[in-house]
């Protein structure tokens, strides 16, 4: 303990107060550069965890070669900063203290030049100069217990867990203002890069738009910003007193930045799998399950899970599938899992699977409001992948739900390589203007149908044109059944 305290002391007086970068302006900040880069760095693992890195080298390494522009011109372009697509279809992007920068696929999808893709990974970028996310984090948990994390962490895992908390407090948003200097930043830095900045003004105004028609896809995007029409006056403004009204030259990189959307993944992917009715399968973890007739059937929080509840309310399933760093058995997950959880083990057996070696457990436990809870849980593993079935009940109701919770945990099938890949992914097109196309004639020929001339004409930015531009590379989304 004596030297926990002297580590806290001597990181106080060592960064206690700082400069920030963006406003030059002194700062309550109890991480030093490399305190927060290493934050980043392990908070990094949590994000692969929950969302996994999209599959696309080359255009992986796409958005990072324009992030790297974007670093270079940023407050803070003496930290390492990284550029990384996550395999996610929601349409978001995030940023981690030390220069980790996320960009969902989801989003990717929406953009339609390579200049709103600067605009965004410079909107990121902004958060990490101006430190907003360790501010955040700050604030969120007290000085005090920050300080002490961080110095138990150069003997313990600490730092791993604070970067989880750091995850979790910045997908929950920014404040307004936080935002609005992120808006401002993201727009010098695409233009001191060589993008046209009224580019990100455009992007808002698709935002807009989609906020009207379809508000749920936008659930999760910068959550908590101001208004968008106020965003896109504001930085439309900004962009206009940067440029003075030249813009010939400037970078915008709209057939580029297409053609490399060719095949991205849109909708469900991989990771999220495909729920059919009360049916659930998943391509990248290799299983699917069925859970029992009038279930309502839902994706969980963490990538691959699934969520089932009954028309009662009375019995609740989880499938939870985690990627292990070593190959386990199924009872060495099971106590994996119970460590520290607050699980009383009422009873447990081998059993078997899918013709897999498997581990049956009862518990109960207290919930949040006091009461008693019934769980009975499977635990099966695949090589270095695990799946935990567990099953809930209120105790008093625990034994009679027993025969549905075995309907479900024996209702398992680990699928082959060659099931997994026929699970469909669907994917988006890109299609080249060729002379004498009109929207209309572009819908008859990927969906046998003109009624979708003005779905395309939104999705690719052009509302206000009356012909596609001959040459130019336009989106072609697929159409995704509803049972997804």
């Amino acid at each position: 303990m004596k030297k926990v305290c002297i580590l806290i002391i001597g990181l106080f007086f060592l960064t206690g107060c700082a400069v920030n970068p963006v406003t030059q302006k002194k700062e309550i900040m109890f991480f030093s550069d490399q305190y927060e880069i290493e934050m980043g760095k392990n908070g990094h693992d949590a994000v692969l965890i929950q969302f996994g890195k999209y599959d696309d080298t080359s255009l992986q390494r796409y958005i990072d070669q324009v992030g790297q522009g974007i670093a270079g011109v940023s407050h803070r372009n003496n930290i390492p900063h990284h550029y990384m697509v996550v395999d996610s279809a929601v349409i978001n992007a995030f940023a981690l203290p030390g220069g980790y920068i996320y960009i969902n696929r989801g989003l990717l999808a929406y953009l339609n030049n390579e200049a709103q893709l600067a605009g965004i990974l410079g909107h990121e970028s902004g958060h990490v100069a101006a430190r907003h996310g360790v501010k955040k984090y700050q604030k969120a948990i007290g000085a005090q217990f920050i300080i002490l994390g961080v110095a138990v962490a150069t003997e313990s895992e600490g730092l791993v867990l604070g970067s989880n908390l750091v995850l979790t407090a910045i997908l929950q948003g920014y404040s307004r203002k936080d935002e609005h200097q992120a808006d401002q930043l993201g727009t010098l830095y695409m233009y001191k890069a060589g993008y046209n900045p009224m580019e990100i003004a455009e992007f808002f105004k698709i935002l807009e738009r989609m906020e009207k028609s379809t508000p749920n896809l936008l659930e999760q995007l910068f959550a908590s910003p101001p208004p968008t029409p106020q965003r896109r006056a504001k930085t439309k403004a900004y962009a206009q007193e940067l440029t003075k009204g030249k813009t010939a030259g400037m970078t915008v990189g709209h057939n580029r930045y297409i053609s490399k959307l060719r095949g991205l993944v849109f909708g469900p992917g991989a990771r999220d799998g495909v729920i059919k009715g009360t049916g659930y399968k998943n391509r990248y973890f290799r299983f699917r399950i069925k859970m029992p007739e009038g279930w309502k059937v839902q994706r969980g929080d963490t990538t691959g899970s699934l969520v089932a509840q009954g028309p009662s309310k009375r019995y609740l399933s989880q499938v939870i599938p985690i990627e292990l760093k070593k190959e386990l058995t199924p009872s060495q997950l099971a106590a994996m899992v119970e460590k520290d959880s607050g699980l009383q083990r009422l009873g447990a057996s081998r059993i078997t699977i899918d013709g897999k070696r498997a581990y049956l457990a009862d518990y109960r436990a207290q919930s949040d409001g006091g009461g008693w809870l019934g769980l009975r849980i499977a635990y099966l593993t695949r090589g270095k992948m695990g799946f935990v079935m567990a099953n809930i009940s209120r105790l008093q109701e625990f034994a009679r739900g027993k025969r549905t919770f075995n309907k479900v945990i024996f209702s398992f099938h680990s699928l082959s390589r060659q099931e997994a890949s026929k699970i469909p992914l669907h994917r988006l097109r890109v299609y080249m203007v060729r002379r004498g196309d009109t929207f209309s004639s572009i819908s008859g020929k990927f969906y046998r149908t003109a009624k979708y001339a003005d779905d395309i004409k939104q999705f690719n930015g052009m509302d206000e044109l009356k012909t596609p531009p001959l040459g130019m590379f336009i989106k072609i989304k697929p159409l995704l059944p509803k049972t997804l």
